[in-house]
């Protein structure tokens, strides 16, 4: 099983599940796995956000630039730039784009989208 843990910024709308997806530098799960969601692990404020664990249903490539936004397979993710950020816990796209230049100190980032029911 793969657990992600979110910042607080994202804990809460995961928990009500307006977040559904999560984007990392690396594959960590695929299609059909069951994912847990956490915020604080590792630490004594560790707590589960969502129960039962939601089935991870989509794993795809991404790329975040500051001109434009890459998806592997834009079938899988309906809308433009501004509706995927939003998608992910953000207000849209620049605010998507900041976040990732203040988390890794660049506004490119390369990595996938996971995504779940």
């Amino acid at each position: 099983m793969v657990a992600f843990n979110f910042q607080e910024r994202f804990a809460g709308l995961v928990a009500s599940r307006i977040k559904k997806q999560t984007i990392r530098q690396t594959k960590r799960a695929k299609p059909g796995d069951r994912i847990q969601l956490y915020a604080g692990m590792r630490t004594k404020k560790c707590r589960k956000l969502v129960d039962p664990d939601p089935v991870c249903t989509v794993v795809d490539y991404v790329s975040i630039r500051p001109e434009y936004l890459t998806l592997g397979d834009t079938r899988k993710h309906p809308g433009d730039a501004d509706d995927f950020a939003v998608r992910d816990g953000f207000e849209g796209y620049d605010d998507m784009v900041e976040w990732f230049r203040e988390t890794y100190g660049s506004p490119y980032f390369q990595g996938y989208v996971h995504a779940w029911e």
